[in-house]
């Protein structure tokens, strides 16, 4: 909003020294769109309610990191390990440093979550293991380290025995000028087990499925199993107070949706 505000009724903000931003995946062209339009010092970080503030992407980082979140902050240790359906993996069982091999963020800052679930032993052994605290937020990472978030474990979709990660789709599709937001999520189906179906915030009233299905196949950076199938448009998509999707409410009406004929098939 402010972004948007500032191009609409451009004023003096030469006083403004810098912005942090935290809660939700900064993707890669808005924030090229904030450096532009608002200040260079753009500042991300990641971290999680437990452990507060874990990584961290400085202004120097940009705009070659652009939708990172940084490297680990000087008190903390942060990886990026494989995900098991039976067991957490060992803290030092990483997914290859090649920014695109998926796993779960694991981070390690006794001075901050020591005793988030003291008296929760169930809770604790799922997400504490060798003094190291699992997310339960997917991302990837490069050679120096720099995280990249790509999900919620929660939020992950498998379509056709493929891993689908909700924030991957939304970023490509952002990036359509024609696009002011979206969000994914999965619509239960007996042959491929989920099919991806995107809610779609539209500038250009002119916009419409087809363009976007033409789009996502031609996108660079989007697998055709990975494009949705299914499109709504929408006002507005539901956020919290601080700014992040709520995906779970549209997973809960996406059938209904279906059912309703409110989603239009490619």
């Amino acid at each position: 909003m402010l972004h948007d505000l500032q191009v609409k009724e451009p004023r003096d903000i030469s006083m403004l020294k810098g912005i942090v931003t935290m809660g939700a995946p900064l993707e890669k062209e808005a924030c090229i769109r904030y450096q532009k339009v608002l200040t260079p010092n753009i500042f991300n970080g990641y971290g999680t309610t437990e452990s507060f503030w874990n990584s961290f992407l400085r202004p120097f980082d940009l705009p070659q990191k652009a939708g990172s979140a940084g490297r680990s902050c000087t008190d903390d240790d942060i990886a990026v390990v494989k995900i098991y359906e039976d067991r957490l993996a060992e803290p030092n069982d990483y997914v290859d440093k090649d920014n695109r091999e998926v796993g779960e963020v694991i981070v390690k800052c006794p001075n901050k979550c020591t005793y988030t679930y003291i008296n929760n032993p169930e809770q604790s052994k799922k997400r504490f293991y060798q003094g190291w605290m699992y997310t339960g937020d997917l991302a990837t990472w490069d050679k120096y380290e720099y995280v990249t978030i790509v999900s919620r474990k929660d939020d992950m979709l498998i379509s056709g025995g493929e891993n689908v990660y909700p924030v991957q789709i939304e970023e490509a599709l952002n990036e359509n000028p024609k696009v002011v937001d979206s969000a994914v999520v999965g619509l239960k189906d007996e042959k491929w087990g989920q099919i991806i179906v995107a809610y779609v915030v539209k500038s250009d009233p002119d916009l419409d499925v087809q363009e976007l299905d033409r789009y996502c196949l031609e996108h660079p950076m989007l697998a055709r199993y990975k494009r949705p199938r299914y499109y709504r448009f929408v006002d507005q998509l539901p956020m919290t107070a601080t700014g992040k999707k709520v995906h779970y409410k549209l997973a809960d009406q996406v059938e209904s949706d279906f059912k309703q004929g409110l989603l239009e098939k490619v």
